[in-house]
């Protein structure tokens, strides 16, 4: 499957949850916590992205504690943050709510926000669509991947249970 959309680049490194969303809107259903995504960044940021958009950063993006900071992202209609790296436990909270952690060294100089970019989420070839360029990102576990398209962890278990009741 490819996704293409618009960059809105955080170039700096160790972004963490706190940062994608403050946690003092944790107690928020998700469409709300979308309202205050990147606003520590960007305080127009929710108002400016659409959905299909993409997030590129630099190293260690969703470093810090557990929060599912990456409802903010999704409600967004956001389906893919492409970075240099990721921290680990909000990697996990991306595949299981269905958000496509790209990991993609060399990102930050590919783009520019406002630059169109396309992801082949079978190949993991990220390309600037304005300039042809591409780099080649790291492919995700098979498991990952269904869990993605499945729409996340929970309906990707749903589905494995029905089927092999089936």
């Amino acid at each position: 499957m490819k996704l293409t959309g618009k960059v809105w680049k955080f170039a700096q490194d160790d972004i963490n949850t706190g940062l994608i969303r403050k946690q003092m809107y944790n107690h928020l259903p998700p469409q709300e916590q979308g309202k205050h995504c990147m606003e520590a960044l960007d305080p127009e940021f929710s108002s400016k992205a659409k959905p299909g958009d993409f997030i590129v950063a630099g190293t260690n993006f969703g470093c810090g504690s557990s929060t599912p900071a990456h409802y903010s992202i999704v409600a967004l209609g956001i389906p893919a943050v492409v970075a240099e790296s990721f921290g680990s436990l909000f990697f996990s909270n991306c595949v299981g709510g269905a958000l496509w952690p790209i990991v993609c060294p060399g990102i930050l100089g590919l783009v520019e926000t406002g630059d169109t970019l396309e992801i082949d989420t079978d190949t993991f070839v990220v390309r600037n669509v304005g300039t042809g360029k591409t780099l080649q990102g790291v492919a995700l576990p098979e498991i990952y991947r269904g869990m993605i398209d499945a729409g996340g962890e929970k309906p990707y278990l749903k589905a494995r249970l029905a089927a092999e009741r089936a």
